[in-house]
């Protein structure tokens, strides 16, 4: 039973996880790596994890996974590497890290956001999520909601102003 659970999660969500790590890291090689470290840790913890909250947990362990990942490069980079490449390499890969870690405390504010959206309009949800991670356009949501262009663009414009009152500052730290 479990083993079926988790493959249709992997199914799910495979692709997904591959697309997180190879914009964060570039590396087809890197991703796979990554990707596998994510899923073996959830098989592991799987019946912890709600089914709801599936999604949001393969986000963060991919992003600590990342994060490791980048911890880990630096430190082989240091051991592999002579003194006058070493400093020039630990540059590199502290930014490399930095710039990750910006990038992934904008995905967590993300997934903030969008709970909280979820909790509070479903309809919004709905289309701020085809929006911004699935990439569609308006005429794809509008015909995957079976509702009218105006009808959705409406509704994607109450969801940016709600974000915009509620998590307004935090945006402006970013």
């Amino acid at each position: 039973m479990k083993n079926k659970k988790f493959e249709e999660y992997f199914q799910k969500y495979q692709d997904f996880v591959m697309k997180i790590v190879m914009d964060k890291t570039g590396s087809y090689h890197d991703a796979e790596e990554i990707c596998q470290q994510v899923f073996i840790s959830f098989y592991v913890n799987m019946d912890s994890v709600s089914d709801d909250l599936v999604k949001a947990w393969l986000i963060r362990c991919t992003r600590n996974a990342i994060v490791d990942h980048y911890r880990k490069a630096s430190k082989q980079r240091e051991i592999i590497t002579d003194t006058t490449e070493t400093a020039f390499g630990n540059i590199a890969v502290s930014k490399d890290t930095e710039l990750s870690e910006i990038r992934l405390d904008n995905l967590d504010l993300m997934g903030r956001v969008l709970r909280t959206v979820k909790a509070v309009n479903l309809q919004w949800y709905d289309v701020l999520f085809m929006n911004c991670i699935e990439g569609l356009s308006y005429a794809e949501m509008a015909e995957r909601l079976g509702v009218s262009e105006t009808v959705l663009r409406a509704r994607l414009y109450r969801a940016r102003l709600f974000i915009k009152e509620k998590f307004g500052d935090e945006f402006k730290d970013k």
